[in-house]
């Protein structure tokens, strides 16, 4: 059997000639160590694609400013399975939707710790980017009714076309029927949680148990204030509860998603399209 050959040759640090590795071994290390000298330095800084980032309507309070940037990543294999085993359960796998696909806030990481304290529209913000993000903007729908002329027709839907409301301020000041106002806050996530885990709640105690959540004080018509309070919703009149939800769901900010209308071409008549987040994320 021949001896192995080797031919192996490095540019030495000086350029102009080849070290050989085992004729020259210092040199050899000289130019190695050359070579990883060159090559360190800062890493390369590699930009977030711009599909993953996303201003929220509300964002997240942090001491005396608000963070509104947000990062969320495309759902993989693995996060599918994730998913698959709380599907059964709407609140836990809308819960877990937000935690596998939001990266971050701001610099604040996106824990279940973090992602409670945000509004229910800045979430559904979230959720629409997650799906976007994953699958795409478009969204099929293949049995509309079209309420103009009673056809039925499939449709497809950008959710880039749907428009966000923003809010000034996380609190709403709503006049009652008798005089003075209630002044409530948005809901967050974790209202949201409570409330749906109420065991066996009627439609009507959930509602006065979010606005018992919402409630920050009444102001009567004499200027009197009660700071708010489960019983205090509670004692609220019937007008009044309907009244200060309605005006918290319209006035929300997030994405509208229930103002979702398209074209019936056939027809030529505008067809409403309202969505849930249910309809958002049913393809997760």
């Amino acid at each position: 059997m021949s001896d192995m050959q080797y031919d192996w040759t490095f540019d030495s640090p000086a350029g102009g000639r080849q070290v050989d590795v085992l004729g020259d071994t210092q040199g050899a290390t000289a130019a190695i160590q050359s070579l990883i000298s060159d090559s360190v330095g800062e890493p390369p800084v590699i930009p977030v694609p711009a599909d993953c980032l996303i201003t929220l309507p509300a964002g997240l309070v942090r001491e005396d400013h608000v963070i509104t940037e947000a990062e969320v990543r495309e759902l993989t294999g693995a996060d599918e399975e994730a998913l698959a085993r709380v599907r059964s359960n709407p609140l836990r796998l809308l819960e877990t939707l937000l935690e596998l696909g939001t990266v971050r806030i701001g610099d604040v990481p996106a824990t279940s710790d973090v992602l409670p304290q945000l509004l229910l529209g800045d979430r559904d913000a979230l959720v629409i980017a997650i799906r976007r993000v994953t699958f795409g903007d478009e969204m099929e729908f293949s049995e509309i009714r079209c309420p103009n002329c009673g056809e039925d027709f499939a449709a497809t839907i950008s959710l880039a076309d749907i428009q966000p409301q923003t809010a000034t301020s996380t609190k709403l000041t709503v006049p009652m029927r008798k005089g003075g106002c209630a002044i409530v806050r948005y809901p967050t996530g974790a209202d949201q949680a409570a409330m749906l885990a109420l065991p066996k709640a009627t439609d009507a105690e959930r509602n006065t148990y979010m606005l018992g959540c919402c409630l920050v004080e009444v102001r009567d018509a004499q200027g009197k204030v009660t700071p708010g309070s489960a019983d205090l919703a509670k004692s609220l009149g019937m007008g009044d509860i309907r009244n200060i939800l309605s005006q918290l769901a319209a006035t929300q900010p997030g994405p509208r998603l229930l103002e979702v209308s398209i074209e019936h071409e056939a027809c030529g008549g505008e067809v409403p399209l309202p969505l849930s987040v249910a309809d958002i994320f049913r393809d997760f």
